[in-house]
């Protein structure tokens, strides 16, 4: 397995959203509150851009990529996280194309961006925007795309993967276990409780019980779900919150 993607970024990766082969993340300073968003190309493992603030606010978050166009919410604060208004970015330029306030986004499929807000009467009204500078291709998904399944302990094909790796590994594992097979290899996000703590593995292994990776992600007070993906060819796995980790499979 090749290495592609090992990327620190200077807080908690909050979300991320995917279009094709590029990704964009929310990278949320708890201590600084300040709330930054990158680009990479999942193909090429390349940083398009890092460390990116349009505002100097913690109130943005991601909608989604459509296209070559990044959308962002600006929210209001605390006591009303409301979306109030849209940012347009252009994720080749890394730059604003539009900022629209007291709008809330509703669709886009990459050439229209509709936009709505309320009425004095509850009701919506609607404005749509044209952004794609040429035709917006359909996005169609890979034939051999890959979806991780959790199997919490109450699953029937939990037991399987906790013998799996009790005997491949002599651990036991704890709660549930996220599961892929993508071409010869076994992927297993795992849990087991050490100090009133539950520690996240991530194990990989060909069909031949080889193990190829075996990567330590964090430390919790509980279990998650979707503790990887795989996009574009690539594993992808956030490590101690901050650690984006790809790997080419």
């Amino acid at each position: 397995m090749l290495k592609k993607i090992e990327e620190t970024f200077a807080g908690k990766i909050w979300n991320t959203v995917f279009y094709e082969d590029k990704m964009v993340l929310e990278v949320r300073d708890e201590s600084s509150r300040q709330v930054s968003f990158s680009a990479l190309n999942l193909k090429t493992g390349e940083v398009l851009w890092k460390d990116y603030r349009p505002e100097k606010s913690w109130w943005l978050g991601l909608v989604g990529i459509f296209g070559n166009h990044l959308v962002l919410h600006k929210y209001s604060d605390q006591q009303k996280p409301e979306p109030l208004g849209v940012i347009l970015i252009n994720i080749t330029t890394c730059e604003i194309e539009q900022k629209i306030e007291d709008w809330i986004f509703f669709s886009c499929d990459g050439n229209i961006l509709v936009l709505y807000q309320l009425d004095e009467s509850n009701l919506p009204i609607y404005q749509s925007l044209e952004i794609g500078l040429k035709p917006f291709q359909t996005f169609i998904p890979e034939q051999n795309q890959h979806f991780v399944r959790h199997y919490p302990d109450s699953s029937p094909h939990f037991p399987t993967i906790f013998k799996f790796l009790y005997h491949l590994i002599n651990i036991e594992a704890q709660n549930g276990v996220d599961y892929l097979e993508v071409n010869d290899k076994i992927v297993i996000s795992y849990y087991i409780y050490r100090g009133k703590q539950f520690q996240n593995y991530l194990l990989i292994t060909n069909k031949e019980k080889k193990i190829l990776l075996h990567d330590f992600i964090a430390e919790s007070e509980g279990i998650g779900i979707d503790t990887f993906s795989m996009k574009s060819d690539t594993l992808l796995y956030v490590k101690n919150q901050n650690q984006l980790i790809g790997y080419e499979i």
